[in-house]
């Protein structure tokens, strides 16, 4: 198994390298006796950036955990996806992912690319933390992700599953994955950029208690033609434990509460506001949250030079795959958006209405 084993691997002095097309092959026919083993194929279906993505579950054991942050945007059955992507665990499956053909330093030590196994058509990424291993054979259009066990998923993971597979394909198609929230209305909106703890969070998840309506807090996918453009990919939200009184509205969409020493609040929005979701809009202007200690909040012109600052060095090191074309998506849609600094202030009701100021006077 990855998890157990790859200490061992690292005691050898060599390591077998395997084709990165080979390999990938090899994981599929482990998903497919998964499938076998667990009697059935659970699938699932999205319309996600306006493309058609099934999931395909070995079994019903990741389902609780990777389907939540997409409910807002499930569909009916289709028989012509764009991309399938196949999930199993070896735990509930008795399916056993043998020692990675790999050492831990072949790992890109923040985003878990394995060096050795990325082609132009095969993607392959480990994560620490959720201990997944992600993988795109982009000529088929074909995904696995794999973990261990159920137990060994984070919280963070349940909120943003499959970044690293919707990351990659996505990105071959000109919409890109983006560590920014999005807020607005069906006309128009923002972007919300920036590092973690920056005000991203409190902005978004704010503005449902106001006429805005949301899309995202953490994760959003972008486009820039026909039109900078915003989709929304997961309908959570997260908050820090010691700040969560700051949203008494959102107290009973906590759904972890009993976790909260250990765990940010997470919230599923889409199952307590499902009216308050967009699934897309137009973006008007980029946001870049500053937090200021002082009373109301206000904006401040700045450049997309700034904002591409504030967006793409969080974007470029979470998530595996991120490059170059990246890169230029953020910047084609900074080039022709206004950017400003959100100054933000204690008093949160002025928050959504800054926004919603900027957003109709547009």
């Amino acid at each position: 198994m990855i998890t157990n084993e790859l200490e061992n691997s690292e005691k050898q002095s060599k390591t077998e390298q395997q084709d990165p097309l080979a390999f990938f092959a090899r994981v599929y026919e482990l998903y497919e006796k998964a499938e076998a083993a667990s009697g059935t194929a659970v699938e699932r279906f999205y319309c996600i950036g306006g493309l058609k993505i099934r999931l395909r579950f070995a079994g019903v054991a990741l389902i609780p955990y990777m389907t939540p942050a997409l409910s807002h945007l499930a569909t009916e059955p289709f028989s012509d996806p764009a991309l399938t992507v196949c999930l199993w665990d070896s735990t509930s499956t008795n399916t056993v992912m043998p020692p990675p053909p790999w050492q831990r330093n072949h790992h890109h030590p923040k985003r878990g690319e394995i060096h050795g196994y990325n082609t132009d058509r095969i993607h392959t990424s480990f994560q620490w933390g959720a201990f997944a291993l992600s993988m795109l054979d982009s000529d088929r259009n074909l995904g696995i992700y794999w973990v261990e066990t159920t137990e060994q998923i984070p919280y963070w993971e349940t909120g943003s599953p499959l970044r690293t597979i919707f990351n990659v394909w996505m990105n071959k198609r000109g919409i890109q994955l983006v560590h920014a929230g999005a807020v607005g209305l069906p006309s128009g909106g923002v972007l919300l950029v920036g590092k973690g703890g920056s005000g991203k969070s409190t902005t978004a998840l704010t503005c449902l208690n106001s006429e805005l309506f949301y899309a995202s807090d953490d994760y959003s996918l972008i486009a820039c033609e026909p039109t900078p453009t915003v989709f929304s990919i997961y309908n959570t939200g997260k908050k820090n434990a010691d700040d969560v009184n700051r949203l008494p509205f959102l107290a009973a969409a906590i759904s972890n509460r009993d976790r909260l020493s250990e765990e940010k609040a997470l919230y599923f929005i889409n199952q307590h506001f499902p009216e308050k979701i967009l699934t897309n809009f137009p973006i008007r202007a980029v946001l870049v949250p500053r937090i200021t200690g002082k009373t109301d909040t206000s904006l401040t012109a700045t450049s997309a030079v700034a904002a591409l600052t504030s967006l793409a060095p969080s974007t470029m090191i979470q998530l595996p795959g991120a490059g170059k074309e990246a890169c230029q998506i953020m910047m084609q849609v900074l080039k022709q958006v206004p950017s400003y600094y959100l100054e933000l202030g204690t008093d949160l009701n002025q928050i959504p209405q800054v926004i919603f100021n900027l957003i109709t006077k547009q």
